[in-house]
């Protein structure tokens, strides 16, 4: 159990600014009998502007084979608007809270925090529903009564959405030097908002496709660990009118460390190996290659 208590602050050269606070409580129960591990709990939100809201969420975990368990989850969300979507340059007074229900299932073989295991999988389904979403509109040819006041776009309240999809998840161990791993999600998303012109269409930055392959090798000259990471993002659409595509994109980190003594380790790593160019939202360009070096200190 437990609780937390923020305070925000907005201001800018041009007003006074605004302020606003929220405070949380939660607890939470779990049983741990033989092969079954369950969860259930509760939270309670107190903000000053938009009230209370009560969510509930749970977990279960079986053994139902050696090595293989069965997992899942449904939870309840409450997600206030942060003062700068309220009343920036890109602002929406009008905004009410997020609120969302999610439930997955899945399946997993081995498990990854055992360092003995040579193999282990994982597969889960998954669908979130949220109402009055917040989401990012773009005023580009849109006839929004608030694109007057915000021609650079705003912030609003998408009625109804919802995320489906899965994810499955491979690791080995094919030998005591070599580690690798790989990551696969597919999202369909939707705009639900019945009589919304964006009805059916994917919400914007949605990839469907992700996905993400790594590696790890301790290489015999001194313990060098070397290490790759290579995340695919798929195609998507920058805008809820589903008009301005974005291309999908592939990004190669290389990384490595040398332990010298039995205190100081070095490291550095490579990111964007290839200099790929790409874009998660139109007009604005990700980072070109970057080389980082540095030293940690274990005491």
């Amino acid at each position: 159990f437990g609780g937390e208590h923020e305070w925000s602050d907005y201001r800018t050269l041009f007003d006074a600014g605004e302020s606003t606070r929220i405070f949380g409580a939660y607890a939470q129960l779990g049983i741990e009998f033989g092969p079954l591990s369950a969860r259930a709990g509760g939270r309670v939100d107190d903000h000053a502007r938009f009230g209370t809201a009560t969510s509930f969420g749970a977990d279960l975990s079986y053994e139902i084979a050696d090595n293989l368990r069965l997992r899942a989850s449904v939870g309840e969300g409450f997600k206030a608007p942060t003062l700068f979507q309220l009343f920036s340059d890109f602002g929406n007074e009008a905004l009410t809270p997020e609120k969302s229900t999610s439930f997955d299932f899945g399946l997993a073989l081995g498990e990854r925090t055992m360092a003995g295991r040579r193999f282990h999988a994982a597969g889960t389904v998954f669908r979130r529903d949220a109402e009055d979403q917040i989401e990012f509109a773009s005023c580009f040819g849109n006839p929004a009564p608030l694109c007057a006041t915000r021609p650079f776009g705003f912030y609003e309240n998408l009625g109804k959405v919802r995320a489906q999809g899965f994810e499955l998840e491979l690791g080995a161990r094919p030998g005591n030097r070599l580690t690798a791993r790989a990551v696969y999600a597919y999202v369909e998303t939707e705009n639900r908002t019945a009589g919304s012109t964006r009805l059916g269409n994917t919400l914007a930055r949605r990839p469907r496709h992700a996905l993400t392959v790594s590696a790890d090798w301790l290489a015999p000259l001194a313990g060098l660990p070397l290490g790759a990471d290579v995340p695919l993002g798929g195609d998507s659409f920058d805008n809820a009118a589903n008009t301005v595509p974005l291309d999908g994109y592939q990004v190669v980190t290389l990384r490595a460390s040398l332990p010298v003594g039995d205190t100081v380790e070095l490291f550095g790593r490579i990111e964007n190996v290839f200099y790929t160019r790409y874009q998660t939202a139109a007009g604005y360009a990700q980072a070109g290659r970057g080389a980082f070096v540095g030293a940690r200190l274990a005491l």
